[in-house]
């Protein structure tokens, strides 16, 4: 069932917004609904199941000097030698 709700946003945000909506194919109200689905930890339907986010902390903790952006940095010198 679906329901009207009104939002007070930034207009370059929605002018952004429906350009993106645009270039997708889909309705800014679709563009929407679908990011609101992928905040909802409950909601699984069209959540990618390869998603970053899910194999975060898989390795256990991490220290807290660990630098991400030089590991990753490091990573791309090696691959792409």
């Amino acid at each position: 069932m679906n329901a009207k709700l009104t939002l007070s946003l930034d207009s370059k945000v929605i002018e952004s917004a429906k350009k993106l909506s645009k270039k997708k194919g889909t309705s800014l109200s679709k563009l929407v609904e679908n990011y609101l689905r992928q905040l909802d930890p409950l909601n699984t339907k069209g959540r990618k199941k390869s998603s970053i986010m899910e194999l975060k902390g898989i390795l256990g903790a991490v220290p807290k000097d660990f630098d991400y952006r030089e590991e990753r940095y490091n990573h791309l010198m090696e691959k792409h030698k």
